[in-house]
């Protein structure tokens, strides 16, 4: 998958690769995993319908959001309580306002793999 980025005022194409981050057994249902990806920090969650990833920064205070609580499909930020819906990034309770980049995931043989 291709998607347009935009570099420095230059238009370019972002290459996505799947990457195993955990096996599902290492993120309970319920709970959260963080992953350093290439310096990008991810957010694995496991909700009772499955596997879902977004970038782990709080948009609004840059705080890590798997260190924050989960629940049902609504991650709330540790340090002020903004809240996003995990299955789409948008932010859904102020202070927090945009979104979380969000990446595809497949459970694959006992293993989550997600498209970043």
């Amino acid at each position: 998958m291709c998607l347009p980025a935009h570099f420095g005022g230059v238009e370019g194409v972002v290459e996505m690769a799947w990457i195993k981050v955990a096996n599902v057994t290492d993120v309970p249902v319920g709970h959260m995993l963080y992953v350093d990806l290439e310096d990008d920090p991810v957010a694995i969650y496991h909700a009772e319908d499955g596997f879902y990833a977004t970038s782990d920064t709080c948009t609004h205070a840059a705080e890590s959001l798997s260190q924050g609580r989960l629940d049902g499909h609504i991650v709330a930020c540790p340090k002020h309580g903004g809240k996003f819906d995990i299955r789409t990034g948008a932010a859904v309770a102020f202070p927090c306002v945009y979104a979380l980049q969000t990446y595809p995931v497949e459970v694959r043989d006992g293993e989550v793999w997600i498209d970043f």
